[in-house]
């Protein structure tokens, strides 16, 4: 019935989301709340993107709703991008996010392509 358990982008994003908690967690303190607030609802978007549009009845409209879970990836990357330059976060840990983002922008790509044929 859910069938997004099964795909290894939605796997993916959960591990993904999982890391950013936990950089979020120990550097990301309520002092800077908005990106904080800003930064979890791009990384929670990448997974339930991937989980509400496999519900669609088409996969034209399930690559649209991967379009979205992409560009929220880059909204991960971008928000600790700032958060490196606020000195909130290390440069170790901002090229481990952008690796893991990185991984994670391809899976989504391929993913979309296989739909498209």
């Amino acid at each position: 019935m859910f069938r997004f358990k099964n795909f290894k982008i939605y796997n993916e994003a959960k591990d993904f989301a999982k890391f950013c908690e936990e950089v979020i967690s120990k550097n990301l303190k309520n002092d800077r709340k908005e990106l904080l607030f800003q930064t979890r609802g791009a990384y929670l978007s990448v997974i339930l993107n991937i989980a509400e549009g496999s519900g669609c009845d088409s996969d034209k409209e399930f690559r649209r709703f991967l379009e979205i879970s992409l560009r929220s990836v880059y909204e991960v990357v971008a928000a600790f991008d700032l958060a490196f330059e606020m000195g909130l976060v290390d440069g170790k840990i901002q090229e481990t996010i952008e690796s893991k983002a990185e991984m994670l922008c391809k899976q989504i790509s391929s993913f979309r392509k296989k739909l498209n044929s």
